[in-house]
C-alpha cells in the first residue's frame, strides 16, 4: 500500500491543475516560506475526510478554495484527487487501486467520490478506520502534532496508543451500544407506561363488550323484520307503477297536441315578422339615404358660402404679400448701402493700421541698433581683438628671439612635426573607418531590434488574448462542472428514490421489493409509460394513484401477490392482469364533438406510448380521458360533449364527468412518480450530454493551455532576444560615441600639429628682423586704435542706456493706437457680418413671400364656380323629395304588418298558457312515476345488495305477511333497543384488540429486558477487548520508545508511565525521559529541542510497532539542530522499506536523503507551482 499521486485543482494557492507523483521511499518537498508547501499535506488531509476548517488553517471550509491573486480571479471550486496503490489489499476492499476525490463549491455544495462514484463521508471514514492512515491517525504529522505530544495532558496522550491499538471501531461500537441501551431503556419505560394504561382499560371494555353483544342480537331480529317490511313495500310499488304509467301517457298526448298548434301559429308569426323586418329594413335604408342627401345639400350650401369667403380672404392675402415684398426689397437696398459704407471704412482703418505697424517696426529697428546688448557685444569683441593683438605682439617677440637659433635644429623639429602629422592622419583615418563600420553595425542592429519589438508586441497581444481565453474557458469549465455535478447528484437522488420505491404507496413498494419472490409481476404502470414532456402533468393527473397500479401477467399472479401481501401484512395494492383487462374507448361522436372545440389536444391514451402487449392496459386507464390545453377550453369541451367524460388540462386541472371541477396546486405537485421518472430520464440524458461537453471543454482547455504555454515560451524567448539586442545596441552606441569623441580629438590634434608647423614655417620664412620689427610696430598701432574704439563704445553705451526709455515710451503709445484701430476694424467686421445676415434673412423672407404669392394665385385660379354649386344643390333637393314620398308608403305597410303580428302573438300566448298547464300536469305525473320508480329501484337494490333477493323472487306465495303485525313487532324491538341505550359496538373488537395488545406488550417488555441485558454484556466484552488491546499496544510502544530513544539521543533512558494502571479505559500517559548524563525528569522540564526530539522519538516508536503504508511529515524536524536533524533523516531512511515518507522540510540535512525532491515556488504572486529539484546539485552543496 502506498501513495501513487495527487491531483490538486483550486485548493488554496494551487490555482492551476497540479499533479504530483510519489515514488517509493522518501519524497522531499521544499520551498521558501509562504510558497504553499504545507498546502500539499493539508490537501491530503482534506481529501481523506478532514472536517475541521481550523485544522486546515481556515475559519470556514470555503476558505480552502483559491481566493484569487493580483493577476488571477478567484475560483468557485476546489478539487483534490488522491490515488492509492492497494495491490497488497492493505485496505480491505476488492480494488487494487483506490481513487479518492473530494470537491467543494463556493456555494457550499460538496461531494466525495470513491473510484469516480459518489459516496458519503461515512464511507470514506469507514474505509480507513483502524488502518493507521485515517482521520486522527499519525499518517500526517506536522510541527503541530509534535507540539501536541509534549503540550497535551496525560489523558489526551492515550489517543496515540488507542490509534496504535486499533480500538477506534470498538469505541464506536461501544458508543452505538450505549445509545441502543439508552433507547432500549426509553422503549422499556414507554412499554411499561402503555401496559399500565391498558390494564386500566380492560375491565370497562369487558362490560361494554357484553352490553354490545346483547344489542347486536336484538338488532339482528329487527333487521329481519325490516327485510319483510321492505319486501311488502316493494310489492306495493310494483303494483302502483302501472297506474302511474297510464296517467303519464294520457298527459303526454295532450301536450303534443297543444305543442303542434303553438308551432303552427309561431311559424305564421315568424313569416309575418320576416316580411315586417324586411319593410322596416327598407324604411331604415330610405331614412339613411334621406339623411345622406340632407347632409349633402347642407354641405353644398356651406361649400358655396365658404368658397365666397375663401376667395375674399385670398385676395386680401395676395394684396398684403405684394406690399410685404415691396417693403422687403426696400430694406435689402438700405442694408446693402450700409454694407458698402462699412467696407470702405474698414479699408481706411486697415491702411492706418499698416502705417502704424510700419512706424512701430522702424522704432524697433532703431532701438535694436542702439541696443545695450549690441553695444556690450561690440565691446566684448574689441576686448577679444585687443587680447589677440597682445598675443601676436608676444609671438613676434618670441620669433625675434628664436631667430637666433640654429637652422639645423629648426629643420629637425620641422621633420619631426611632419612625422607626427602623418601619424595623426593615419590614426584619424583608422578611427573614422572604424566609426563608419560601427555606425553601419548599429543601424543594422537597431533595425533588427525594431523588428523584434514589433514581433514581441504581436506576441504580447496574442498572449494576453490567449490568457483571457484560457481564464474564461477554465471559469466556464468549472461552472459547467458544478452544474453537471449538481445534475448528477439530483439524478442519483432520483434514481435512488426510484430504485428503493420510496415514492410509491407502502403496499406497492413492498410488493415491488419482493417482486423476484413472485412470478408474473411485471411492475408499476409508471415504468412502462413513455410520455412527452408537455403531457407529463396532464397524464399524472389523469392517472392519479393508477400510475402505481402493478401490472401482472394474469389473475393467478395477481391473486398470489395479494395473498403474499395479506399474509405478511405489507399493505394493499391494485393489480392489472394483462389477460383480463379490457380496453375502454370514447364514443366516436363524443371525440368528433370535442375536436370541434378550440384547445382540444387528444385522447390521453393516444398521447402516450406503452409496449404493444400492454395496449389494453393503456386504453383501460386513459381511453376515456380527453386532454385540453387550458381550463377555459376544457370547460367548453365538457359542455360540448354534455359532461359525459372527464377532461384534463396540461397543467393538471380537471373537469369531471357531470360538470364538477377539480383543480389547484400543492407544494409537492412535482413529486409524483411519473414526474420523477420523466425528470430522471431527462436528467440522465442531460448529464450524459454534459459529460460529453465537459470532456470536450476539458480537451479544449488543455489544448488552449498547451498553446498558451507555447506562446508564453515564445514570448519569453522574444523578450530574451530583445534584451540581448538592446544590450548590443547600447554597447554599439557607446562604442560609436567613444569613436566619435576619439575622431574629434584626433582631428583637433591634427589641426594643432598643422597649425604649429605652419607657424614654425612662417616664423622661419620671416628671416628679416626689420620685417618683424615693422610688424611689431603695426601691431602697436592696432592696439592703440582698438583701445580708442573701446573708449568710444563705452561712452556710446552710457548714452544708449539713457535713450532706451524714450524708445520704450514711443513704442507703447504706438502699440495702444494700433490696438484701438484693430478694435474698430473688428467692430466693423462684426457689423458687416450682421448686415450680411440681415440681407440674407430678408432675401429668404422675400423668397417665401413670392412662393406664397404664387400659391395663392394658383388656388384662386382653381376656385369652384358658384353657378355649378347652385345647380347641384337644386338637383339634390329634388331627389330628397322623391325619397320622402317612398318613405311614407313603406311606413303604411309596416303599421299594417305590426297589427297582424300583435294579433298572432296574443293567440300564441293563450295557447302557450294551455300548453304550460298540460306540461305541469305531465311533469307532476312523471314525478310521481319517477318517485315510485326511484323507491322501487332503491328497494330492489337494497333487497339485492343486503339480502340477495331478485325481482322474480318477489312472486313467492309464502311472502304474504300481515303489514300491521310487522309494524307492531318492529316498534316493540326498537323500544327494546332504545331502552338498552347508547352502546359502544366497537367495544367488542376493541376489547379483543386491547387484550391482544396487552399480551403482545408483555412479551415486548420481556424482549426489551433481554436485549438490554445482551447489550450490557456486549459492552463489558468490548471494554475488556479495548483494555487488553490498549495494554498490549502500550507495552509494545513503551519498549520501542526506550530502544529508539537510545538511538536518537545516543544513550540515556525513556519510558511511558500509566497515570492509573487500574483503569485502563481512562488512564492517562506520562512520558519520562533520562537524557545522557542527566536524571529522570518529566517532559515539561526538557529544553525545546529535547522536547521535539523526544516527541519525534515517540512517533518513530509508534511507526516501528505499527508500520503505516505512508507518512506525511510537515516540518516535523524544524526545531532540531543540524546534528539531530541529520539523525532524524537517517532514521527515516531506515523505515523506507516499510513506510513511504513524504517530507515537507526546510532542512538540507533532510533533503539529501530524499529519493525524489520537489520544489514549490510562487513565480506568479499568490499561485503555487511545483518543479522537480536536481538532487545532485543539492548533495554537492551540502557536502
Amino acid at each position: 500500500m502506498q501513495l501513487k499521486s495527487i491531483e490538486i485543482v483550486g485548493f488554496k494557492s494551487f490555482a492551476d491543475k497540479t499533479t504530483i507523483k510519489f515514488p517509493g521511499g522518501m519524497t522531499g518537498i521544499v520551498g521558501p516560506n509562504g510558497s504553499g508547501k504545507s498546502n500539499i499535506a493539508e490537501s491530503i488531509r482534506w481529501v481523506m475526510g478532514e472536517q475541521s476548517a481550523k485544522n486546515l488553517r481556515g475559519s470556514r471550509m470555503p476558505d480552502v478554495i483559491f481566493s484569487g491573486a493580483a493577476d488571477r480571479r478567484s475560483l468557485n471550486m476546489a478539487s483534490v484527487t488522491l490515488i492509492l496503490d492497494n495491490s497488497d489489499h492493505y485496505i480491505k476492499t476488492p480494488f487494487d487501486e483506490l481513487k479518492l476525490s473530494r470537491k467543494l463549491f463556493r456555494n457550499g455544495d460538496s461531494g466525495y467520490y470513491l473510484n469516480e462514484k459518489q459516496c458519503r463521508l461515512k464511507d470514506i471514514t469507514d474505509l480507513f478506520m483502524d488502518t493507521g492512515i485515517g482521520q486522527g491517525s499519525l499518517s500526517i504529522i506536522s510541527q503541530g502534532n509534535v507540539e501536541e505530544i509534549f503540550n497535551s495532558k496525560p489523558e489526551e496522550r492515550r489517543s496515540i496508543i488507542e490509534n496504535v491499538a486499533g480500538v477506534y471501531k470498538y469505541k464506536q461500537h461501544k458508543t452505538t451500544a450505549q445509545k441502543e441501551i439508552d433507547e432500549t431503556s426509553d422503549n422499556l419505560n414507554r412499554v411499561e407506561d402503555i401496559i399500565h394504561e391498558l390494564k386500566g382499560r380492560l375491565a370497562p371494555l369487558e362490560e361494554q363488550s357484553s352490553l354490545a353483544t346483547d344489542y347486536l342480537d336484538q338488532k339482528k331480529r329487527l333487521d329481519q323484520l325490516e327485510k319483510q317490511q321492505l319486501i311488502l313495500s316493494t310489492q306495493q310499488a310494483m303494483s302502483d307503477a302501472g297506474h302511474f304509467k297510464q296517467a303519464v301517457s294520457e298527459k303526454s298526448d295532450l301536450v303534443n297536441k297543444l305543442y303542434a298548434q303553438v308551432t303552427t301559429n309561431e311559424n305564421s308569426r315568424d313569416k309575418l315578422k320576416a316580411t315586417l323586418a324586411d319593410n322596416r329594413s327598407q324604411v331604415d335604408h330610405l331614412n339613411d339615404e334621406i339623411l345622406a342627401m340632407t347632409e349633402k345639400i347642407q354641405s353644398l350650401k356651406s361649400q358655396h358660402q365658404l368658397s365666397d369667403q375663401e376667395k375674399s380672404f385670398k385676395n386680401a392675402d395676395l394684396k398684403r404679400i405684394s406690399e410685404q415684398i415691396k417693403l422687403t426689397d426696400k430694406q435689402i437696398a438700405d442694408y446693402q448701402v450700409k454694407l458698402t459704407q462699412s467696407v470702405d471704412a474698414g479699408k481706411r482703418i486697415k491702411i492706418k493700421i499698416d502705417n502704424k505697424n510700419k512706424h512701430f517696426a522702424d522704432l524697433s529697428e532703431q532701438e535694436k541698433q542702439n541696443s545695450v546688448s549690441v553695444i556690450e557685444s561690440e565691446i566684448d569683441d574689441l576686448r577679444n581683438q585687443y587680447v589677440d593683438l597682445l598675443q601676436q605682439k608676444t609671438d613676434i617677440k618670441n620669433q625675434i628671439t628664436l631667430k637666433s637659433h640654429d637652422d639645423q635644429q629648426f629643420t629637425e623639429r620641422l621633420n619631426a612635426q611632419r612625422e607626427r602629422i602623418s601619424k595623426a592622419e593615419h590614426d584619424l583615418k583608422q578611427a573614422q573607418d572604424e566609426l563608419i563600420a560601427k555606425q553601419a553595425d548599429l543601424k543594422d542592429t537597431q533595425a533588427q531590434l525594431a523588428e523584434i519589438d514589433s514581433q514581441l508586441a504581436d506576441l504580447t497581444t496574442l498572449l494576453t488574448t490567449r490568457q483571457q481565453e484560457v481564464d474564461s474557458s477554465q471559469a466556464n469549465w468549472l461552472a459547467a462542472l458544478k452544474v453537471a455535478e449538481q445534475a448528477k447528484a439530483k439524478a442519483n437522488s432520483l434514481k435512488s428514490l426510484h430504485d428503493s420505491y420510496r415514492g410509491f404507496y407502502r403496499g406497492v413498494a413492498n410488493l415491488l421489493k419482493h417482486k423476484n419472490e413472485l412470478t408474473g409481476i411485471m411492475g408499476p404502470v409508471s415504468d412502462y409509460l413513455e410520455i412527452d414532456d408537455r403531457y407529463v402533468k396532464a397524464i399524472e393527473t389523469a392517472l392519479g394513484g393508477q400510475a402505481q397500479h402493478v401490472i401482472s401477467t394474469d389473475n393467478r399472479a395477481a391473486s398470489a401477490a395479494i395473498k403474499f401481501l395479506t399474509k405478511n401484512r405489507l399493505g394493499r395494492v391494485t393489480l392489472l392482469p394483462v389477460s383480463t383487462i379490457r380496453s375502454r374507448h370514447l364514443n366516436s361522436g363524443i371525440v368528433r364533438l370535442a375536436e370541434e372545440v378550440a384547445g382540444y389536444i387528444g385522447v390521453a391514451s393516444d398521447l402516450v406510448k406503452m409496449p404493444e402487449n400492454l395496449t389494453r392496459i393503456k386504453e383501460f386507464l386513459l381511453g376515456t380521458t380527453i386532454i385540453a390545453d387550458n381550463l377555459d377550453n376544457a370547460i367548453q369541451i365538457s359542455r360540448k360533449i354534455s359532461q359525459k367524460t372527464r377532461v384534463v388540462t396540461l397543467d393538471g386541472q380537471v373537469v369531471n364527468a357531470g360538470g364538477s371541477l377539480t383543480g389547484g396546486a400543492n407544494r409537492n405537485d412535482n413529486q409524483g412518480v411519473l414526474v420523477q421518472k420523466n425528470e430522471l430520464e431527462s436528467l440522465e440524458k442531460s448529464t450524459a450530454e454534459m459529460d460529453q461537453k465537459l470532456a470536450e471543454k476539458e480537451t479544449a482547455l488543455k489544448q488552449a493551455k498547451a498553446e498558451l504555454a507555447k506562446i508564453s515560451a515564445s514570448h519569453e524567448r522574444g523578450q530574451q532576444k530583445r534584451f540581448e539586442f538592446h544590450q548590443r545596441v547600447q554597447s554599439l552606441k557607446s562604442q560609436c560615441d567613444s569613436l566619435q569623441n576619439a575622431v574629434s580629438t584626433k582631428q583637433r590634434e591634427l589641426k594643432t600639429l598643422e597649425l604649429a608647423m605652419k607657424n614654425a614655417a612662417s616664423q622661419q620664412s620671416t628671416s628679416d628682423e626689420s620685417q618683424l620689427s615693422q610688424k611689431q610696430a603695426d601691431i602697436e598701432q592696432k592696439l592703440q586704435q582698438t583701445n580708442n574704439q573701446l573708449d568710444e563704445k563705452r561712452v556710446q553705451l552710457a548714452n544708449v542706456k539713457q535713450s532706451a526709455e524714450t524708445f520704450a515710451t514711443q513704442k507703447q503709445a504706438l502699440h495702444e493706437e494700433i490696438v484701438v484701430e484693430q478694435q474698430k476694424l473688428r467692430q466693423l467686421q462684426v457689423d458687416q457680418a450682421a448686415l450680411n445676415k440681415q440681407v440674407s434673412n430678408h432675401q429668404t423672407d422675400k423668397a417665401g413671400l413670392l412662393k406664397q404669392q404664387h400659391q395663392l394665385q394658383e388656388e384662386l385660379s382653381k376656385q369652384v364656380d358658384s353657378g355649378s354649386l347652385n345647380a347641384e344643390i337644386k338637383q339634390s333637393s329634388q331627389k330628397q323629395t322623391a325619397l320622402n314620398q317612398q318613405l311614407q308608403q313603406l311606413k303604411s305597410k309596416v303599421e299594417a304588418g305590426s297589427t297582424a303580428v300583435d294579433q298572432l302573438n296574443q293567440t300564441i300566448q293563450d295557447e302557450q298558457i294551455n300548453l304550460n298547464n298540460a306540461k305541469y300536469e305531465l311533469k307532476a305525473a312523471q314525478q310521481k312515476l319517477a318517485k315510485n320508480q326511484q323507491n322501487l329501484d332503491a328497494n330492489l337494490a337494497s333487497l339485492q345488495e343486503q339480502y340477495q333477493i331478485q325481482v322474480q323472487d318477489l312472486n313467492n306465495p309464502d311472502w304474504n305477511w300481515d303489514p300491521q303485525q310487522l309494524a307492531g313487532q318492529i316498534k316493540m324491538l326498537r323500544t327494546g333497543i332504545n331502552e338498552i341505550g347508547p352502546v359502544n359496538v366497537g367495544a367488542i373488537q376493541e376489547f379483543k384488540a386491547v387484550s391482544q395488545r396487552y399480551d403482545f406488550l408483555m412479551k415486548q417488555k420481556q424482549d426489551l429486558l433481554d436485549a438490554k441485558d445482551h447489550l450490557m454484556a456486549t459492552m463489558q466484552d468490548m471494554d475488556s477487548t479495548i483494555s487488553s488491546r490498549f495494554k498490549d499496544a502500550f507495552d509494545k510502544v513503551g519498549r520501542a520508545f526506550g530502544q529508539v530513544f537510545v538511538d536518537m539521543f545516543g544513550g540515556g533512558e525513556a519510558k511511558l508511565v500509566l497515570t492509573d494502571p487500574n483503569d485502563l479505559l481512562n488512564t492517562g500517559i506520562e512520558i519520562m525521559v533520562k537524557p545522557p548524563g542527566k536524571n529522570y525528569r518529566n517532559l515539561n522540564l526538557l529544553s525545546g529541542g529535547e522536547k521535539a526530539l523526544t516527541a519525534i522519538t515517540l512517533l518513530f516508536a509508534i511507526i516501528k510497532v505499527r508500520p503505516v503504508p505512508f507518512c506525511i511529515l510537515d516540518e516535523a524536524e524544524a526545531a532540531l539542530d543540524p546534528f539531530n536533524a541529520d539523525r532524524f533523516a537517517k532514521y527515516l531512511k531506515r523505515f523506507g522499506d516499510e513506510t513511504q515518507f513524504v517530507v515537507i522540510t526546510h532542512r538540507k540535512e533532510t533533503m539529501i536523503y530524499a529519493d525524489q525532491l520537489y520544489g514549490v515556488t510562487m513565480q506568479e504572486s499568490g499561485v503555487s507551482k511545483v518543479v522537480t529539484v536536481n538532487l545532485d546539485n543539492l548533495k554537492t552543496e551540502v557536502s
